[in-house]
């Protein structure tokens, strides 16, 4: 663990190790600038030591693509190095995450409907700058400060124009995720698409348990079809269906 470490302008103090992954481990840091103010706590997320130059690659991408989509329902990030020995990036700290507040079990509907309003609204503009989020799941979900939540974790993320990600990554890629929210062809031929996040958002909003609110459940099997082609070709025509059924108005 970097206990200590200054890049640029500013001093990170490490406080503590809160999460732990398959490339790395996140961290509880405080940030102060030079002159010994502090800017605040923050979360810093550290590449492990022992990974090879492929999955460093994979990392620098990870922080360039996140980095780009600036948007209220996505984690941002304020501070790089990824020249370091272990590269490293600085975002907000979180409140916790949605598998967290699903294990509770104290959301209501009302809120559960507003959390995926939030993700589909995230997933939709990581999708309109040409972009697969690859890896959506309650834990990647994070929760802030005025029950806001957030898409974080672009570990897995690939860029849609081919010329930009390359066949190794790719190949690092299929091999991760989680199987429940894989689509079949993804299982089965590693094929992504927007209909692959699209599989994986139908899920989430079977784990939030709001098939009792008439037409989600219409809305869970099309985004969950066996073939991309007959899900959604987009996420906002998903939404626009989700919000119908959640006012009541889906048949």
């Amino acid at each position: 663990m970097l206990m200590e470490d200054v890049h640029g302008n500013y001093k990170i103090k490490v406080l503590s190790k809160i999460g732990q992954g398959g490339f790395g481990y996140v961290e509880h840091i405080e940030l102060f600038n030079l002159a010994g103010h502090k800017c605040g706590n923050y979360a810093r997320k550290v590449l492990s030591p022992e990974l090879n130059d492929e999955f460093r690659r994979r990392f620098a991408r990870e922080v360039t693509y996140q980095a780009s989509c600036v948007h209220n329902n996505i984690v941002h990030i304020y501070l790089c190095n990824l020249r370091a020995e272990q590269p490293w990036f600085v975002m907000n700290l979180a409140e916790g995450d949605l598998l967290k507040d699903l294990e509770e079990g104290n959301l209501s509907f009302n809120e559960k409907s507003d959390i995926l309003r939030m993700i589909f609204n995230g997933v939709a503009y990581i999708h309109s700058r040409g972009f697969l989020h690859r890896d959506i799941k309650p834990n990647n979900v994070l929760k802030f400060n005025k029950n806001t939540y957030k898409v974080s974790d672009f570990g897995l993320v690939k860029n849609l124009d081919k010329d930009a990600e390359s066949e190794v990554l790719t190949k690092i890629a299929s091999a991760m995720g989680t199987t429940r929210y894989m689509a079949p062809e993804v299982l089965y031929a590693g094929d992504y698409s927007k209909q692959t996040d699209i599989f994986a958002l139908g899920l989430l909003i079977e784990d939030l348990n709001l098939a009792e609110a008439p037409g989600v459940q219409r809305v869970i099997d099309k985004s969950t079809a066996r073939r991309p082609l007959d899900r959604y070709a987009e996420v906002s025509e998903m939404l626009k269906d989700l919000n119908l059924a959640l006012e009541g108005k889906g048949k």
